[in-house]
Parts: structure tokens; sequence; C-alpha cells
């Protein structure tokens, strides 16, 4: 247990990069936590730390026993939380990371919800649309969208980001809804563009698989909550994920069109590095997230119209 305490507080004082920060947040005296680390220091026959006046830094050895000394805390810590997650509030930071567009629409919108049944978690959102490196990054968990490069994370699937057709209340009012996709040519389409240039095509469900199809854009934006964000104003129509346009829909901000077809959408995981015990903070973040998914991502359609894989127009084409 003497050993314990003195990695403990040695972990702690290359994190704090002082002695007298780490004496703060263990409770300690500055001298003894030096000299725990000593004693540490002399069972261990080596030396972890070089110290002066002006700066503290690890040896070589100190190095590689500080990497796998604190694996080891943060294992013991997430196995000790994980025991008691089901009798008690989990507590703590958790950082998530998430695509711009996905947090802006999506969660940040119902946080509320998940602040309230978990008021000890500080969440840590790293919002971008560049893939983060949960280890290096110390990330807790992400939400990835579309098919899962090989890796050491461990993913789970939550399900689909089906997409819907929408439109404004005074859009629609003005110009009407589409019945099929070939009435689409006739709207004022609104459509994301990749950084490349080239815009979304729009997917639909298809009797012998997805059909993708290419739409005249009125208005073409690089950035997908700006694409929600024009229809809300009524300045034409889009295809996007139920999930992002949810609370518009709850709103009265906008309305489903053309309900009797499905897009199934790109797989949606939850991904997370791969340890031995999963913290119970990341535990109650994937069980919201499920829940928040299932409520929110499943737009009650009416019977799925046949879509057929060759439109009669050029408008659709079938993927190969």
């Amino acid at each position: 247990m003497e050993d314990f305490a003195a990695i403990s507080a040695f972990v702690r004082v290359v994190e704090a990069k002082s002695f007298a920060a780490a004496a703060a947040q263990l409770g300690m005296t500055p001298s003894g936590v030096s000299r725990a680390v000593s004693r540490l220091e002399e069972r261990l026959g080596a030396r972890l730390l070089f110290r002066s006046t002006r700066s503290l830094r690890l040896t070589d050895d100190g190095a590689v026993f500080h990497a796998r000394c604190k694996d080891i805390l943060a294992d013991l810590a997430e196995a000790t939380e994980a025991l008691g997650y089901a009798n008690r509030k989990p507590v703590g930071k958790l950082r998530v990371a998430v695509s711009l567009a996905v947090g802006r629409a999506a969660l940040i919108p119902r946080l509320a919800e998940f602040e309230q049944r978990y008021p000890d978690i500080r969440l840590e959102l790293s919002m971008s649309d560049l893939p983060a490196d949960l280890n290096g990054e110390g990330i807790d968990c992400a939400i990835r969208v579309g098919e899962l490069e090989d890796s050491s994370l461990i993913a789970r699937k939550i399900g689909y980001l089906r997409n819907v057709v929408c439109a404004s209340p005074a859009y629609l009012a003005r110009y009407g809804a589409p019945q099929s996709i070939d009435d689409l040519k006739q709207h004022r389409c609104i459509n994301y563009v990749y950084p490349n240039g080239r815009p979304r095509q729009w997917m639909f469900d298809g009797a012998n698989g997805p059909v993708a199809v290419d739409v005249e854009g009125h208005l073409l934006i690089n950035d997908a909550e700006s694409v929600i964000q024009a229809v809300a104003a009524g300045l034409g129509i889009t295809q996007a994920p139920h999930m992002m346009v949810a609370c518009m829909l709850d709103w009265g901000k906008l309305q489903l069109v053309m309900t009797d077809t499905r897009s199934t959408g790109k797989p949606v995981w939850i991904v997370y590095p791969q340890k031995k015990h999963l913290s119970a903070r990341v535990q109650a973040f994937i069980e919201w997230v499920r829940e928040l998914f299932e409520r929110t991502n499943e737009p009650q359609f009416q019977a799925p119209a046949r879509v057929p894989t060759e439109s009669s127009g050029p408008a659709a084409r079938a993927l190969a």
C-alpha cells in the first residue's frame, strides 16, 4: 500500500509539473511528496526525476515508468468506477469528440436532458470535422458516421443516420410539396457541397439497393448546419439526417415531405479506446446517446413507395 501511495504521488507530480502543486492536490506537504518519490526511487533502484530549483523533468527510466503507472492507475480508477456504476451516479470530466454538424444540430439542443440525468458529469465536447486521435488527445469516446477504418478502437453501432426530405411551412405554402424524385427538379433545392466542390447526392432506398440522386441545387452551402438554417428560413427544401432536423421538426420550423420514401443513410457508431474496464461516465453517455438516437432518428414514415433503380429522367442513377 505504501508503494501504491508513492506511485500515485509520483504520477501526480509529473502531471502537475511540481511537488507543490501535487501536494496541494493530494492534501500533503511538498516535503512529504518529495520523500515519497525518493523512497520509490530507492526501492526501484532507479532515478525517476531530475530535480532542480527551477525545473523538474523525467529521466528515461522515469518516462517509461510514468507511462506504465499512469495506465495502471487509470485502469484501477475505471475498474472501481465501473464496479459501483449501478449503485451511484457517474461523476467527473467526460471528453467526447463529435463532428460540428452533429454536435450543433443533434447534441447541443438536447444536452439539458443529459445534464438533468447526470448532473455530476462535466462534459467537454471536442467538435471538429477532422477525426480525433482519441488516445493521443485524451478523449473518452467519439461519435462517428460512415464506414470505419480498421483501428484499435472499440466500436458500437447505434443505428443509421436516416435521411428525410424537409422544408419550412412558408416554403410549402408558396411552392407546394414534391411528391416524387422527378418533382425535385421543379423545386428550389438547397444542398451541401463538399470541400472538393462536389454537391452531395440525395440517397433513397430502391427496390434493388440505394439510389443516388443528383439534385440541381438552387443554393449550395459548404456547412451542413447552415443548410438546415437556410431551409428553416424558407429558401428551399433539402434532404438531411432526421436526427439533425428533429428539433426543427418539433418546433414546427420544418415539415417532412415525400414521406412515402425511405433513406437508410450511413451507419453511426460510438467508438472508444480499448480498455479492460469502461468508465461509468462513458457508459452513461453511450446509454443516453443510444436513447436519444432511437427517439430522434426514426421519422414516422408512410408505407415506402417503390423507388426505381433507373429514373425516367436524368435526376436519379443507381449506385454501383
